[in-house]
């Protein structure tokens, strides 16, 4: 096969296909120009997730009739003029790809005026230049992107719906939007604005205009410096957590970046002021020589490499780490009371304790009738020790079995016995059963109690939800407020009762009894997994997510009662060998395990 030289055509499209992936990337292009261009005001419109029409206009610097044919010549750029000027890269953008790939996969208009020149109005379809001529304009410039691949199906074809392509733009506005807290922002989408940020510099105003006061209100202030490195921005507080790292935002040099060392430094400035599956909210920039960092890695540049990856770990977690425990924010200890009493409340049993008020009440899910080798009468104690629950609570007699030698399944059956030894760590419960040792994750046991409840209780439509004395009152980002709106059936299923008060702002006057006291961190997150695109079952993340805001923590003590109860209405669960994230709530170590252990 003979070696030819390509066309300018295919070389455009093949940079297009690794700068270009979605609407989003050329939203990020677009909007790292404008700020090289020195933009106080950036404007984001788009239609149809951006397939259909993106138009980004600023402030910036402009440019004139001769530079506009420049610019859309692959690697033209004002940013670089020297090899050396690549190991010194402190503009966004420096490549000289972005806009001739963007023209070679859609319809470009373009309206731009410099300083003390003429305005100017030019048209490309496809690459090709069509039109240019001096137009009357305001300073800066305006680009209006039409049919985006409208010239490659094959990659248009494997564009997600445009909710998801829309909501990939939103993420990057606000990406910039945080890292440059110092520019007006605007993001609409199908003629409806979504946020305006104030663009004068305070990070906490703007983090107010995209999410909303009540998430601002728990953020954390970091300033920082040491000789040329300086760490700055905003960190949440332990209470503000999320179910992903979709809310951790870094910078390095006002530049969003991906960085799993990063990732690794936050893991570890947190270890042990959040749950595992729990993560930080941050807004951070790190500031340090430009030489002492590669941008130039992927052709997005939203990769970066450190030249000393482990002394800006050891800054990060040792600044972060520095500010938490300094703040105080450690979790809050809350011993549980010796005595427990079970009350039957709406389909499952609650467990009123009186010292854990702040905490709400502890749920402990409990079938009658369902429960296998459930027995009515006979003198058998449920443990070896004769302790027995309060016969006051009127529940049947329940006994557990012994596994066989081969078995990896703790089950009921009538007429047989375990025992409770204690639990360690006062994370995990120990239960010998014939001739293994169990393990009981205690937390993600609860998990599972509480959440075979509720899957129950909302099957049957009797999920218990309390009116609030006073509603409780949520200051939204406008996009949340759009989810609301869009899955209300969602949040009746579940037990809330919501109404928008305003544009930003949601009353709700019910929530269900099981959370009471985690109503707002609830909805939080729900809402963050209306986000996630490619969720089976939303309801079902929702209801997980509440079984884990009320269920057992571990670090909590319990007494034999309480370890007693959780057991049984574990094993009692459907799919009780597993948490509803997936974890295992019990593991087994036989006697040839620990004979093995011990060389025996």
């Amino acid at each position: 096969m003979p070696i030819r030289l390509l066309d300018d055509k295919l070389i455009n499209k093949i940079a297009a296909g690794e700068v270009i992936e979605k609407p989003a990337s050329v939203v990020k292009e677009l909007v790292e120009n404008a700020l090289d261009a020195g933009a106080s005001a950036i404007k984001v419109t788009i239609a149809g997730g951006g397939l259909q029409l993106i138009d980004i206009e600023d402030d910036g610097s402009g440019l004139n009739y001769d530079e506009i044919p420049l610019a859309f010549l692959r690697h033209a750029t004002s940013k670089l003029s020297a090899e050396a000027d690549l190991f010194d890269i402190n503009t966004m953008g420096f490549r000289g790809e972005a806009l001739p790939s963007i023209a070679s996969v859609s319809r470009i208009e373009v309206f731009s005026k410099a300083y003390y020149s003429e305005g100017v109005y030019a048209r490309l379809e496809a690459g090709n230049m069509e039109e240019i001529m001096n137009y009357p304009c305001p300073e800066g410039t305006r680009m209006v992107i039409k049919d985006l691949f409208f010239n490659t199906p094959a990659r248009k074809k494997f564009m997600k719906s445009p909710v998801s392509e829309g909501n990939a733009v939103y993420d990057t506005i606000v990406k910039y939007a945080l890292a440059r807290p110092d520019v007006c922002f605007t993001f609409s989408n199908d003629k409806k604005t979504f946020f305006k940020t104030p663009g004068n510099g305070r990070l906490r105003e703007t983090a107010v205009a995209l999410f909303g006061a009540d998430y601002a209100g728990h953020l954390i202030e970091i300033e920082h410096s040491y000789e040329a490195t300086s760490l700055h921005g905003l960190i949440g507080a332990p209470e503000l957590t999320r179910a992903n790292r979709k809310h951790e935002f870094f910078c390095v040099n006002r530049r969003p970046v991906r960085s799993p060392m990063v990732y690794r430094a936050l893991d570890a400035a947190y270890a042990g002021f959040l749950l595992t599956r729990e993560y930080p909210v941050v807004m951070l920039n790190l500031s340090l020589p430009t030489n002492t960092i590669d941008v130039n890695v992927h052709p997005q540049k939203n990769e970066i490499r450190f030249q000393d990856e482990k002394a800006i770990f050891d800054y990060i977690y040792g600044v972060l780490r520095e500010r938490l425990k300094g703040a105080d924010f450690s979790p809050r200890q809350i011993p549980i009371s010796e005595g427990l009493s079970l009350q039957r409340q709406a389909g499952y049993y609650t467990n009123n304790i009186s010292n854990m008020v702040a905490e709400g009440e502890l749920p402990l899910s409990f079938r009658e009738n369902k429960v296998w080798g459930l027995g009515t009468s006979g003198d058998k104690t449920m443990f070896r020790d004769s302790r027995r629950l309060d016969s006051s609570d009127n529940t049947p007699n329940v006994y557990l079995s012994t596994p066989s030698a081969e078995s990896d399944t703790l089950s009921i059956e009538p007429g047989q016995e375990l025992q409770i030894i204690g639990q360690t760590l006062n994370s995990y419960i120990l239960i010998e059963a014939g001739n293994s040792l169990w393990l009981i994750d205690q937390h993600a046991a609860h998990e599972r109690i509480i959440y075979s409840g509720l899957l129950e209780a909302v099957a049957i439509k009797d999920e218990p939800s309390q009116i609030l004395a006073l509603p409780l009152t949520l200051e939204l980002s406008t996009r949340d407020m759009d989810n609301v709106e869009k899955h209300t059936h969602l949040f009746e299923e579940l037990g809330f009762h919501v109404e928008a008060l305003g544009p930003n702002t949601l009353a709700v006057r019910s929530a269900p009894a099981l959370i009471s006291g985690s109503e707002d961190e609830v909805i939080a997150e729900i809402l963050d997994a209306i986000e996630e695109r490619g969720q089976v079952n939303i309801k079902e993340k929702a209801l997980a997510l509440m079984a884990c805001k009320k269920a057992i923590k571990a670090g909590e003590r319990l007494n034999f009662n309480q370890m007693e109860r959780l057991v049984i209405d574990l094993l009692s669960s459907s799919d009780y060998k597993n948490c509803p994230h997936g974890r295992p709530t019990m593991m087994k170590l036989s006697h040839r395990d620990l004979d093995r252990m011990f060389k025996r």
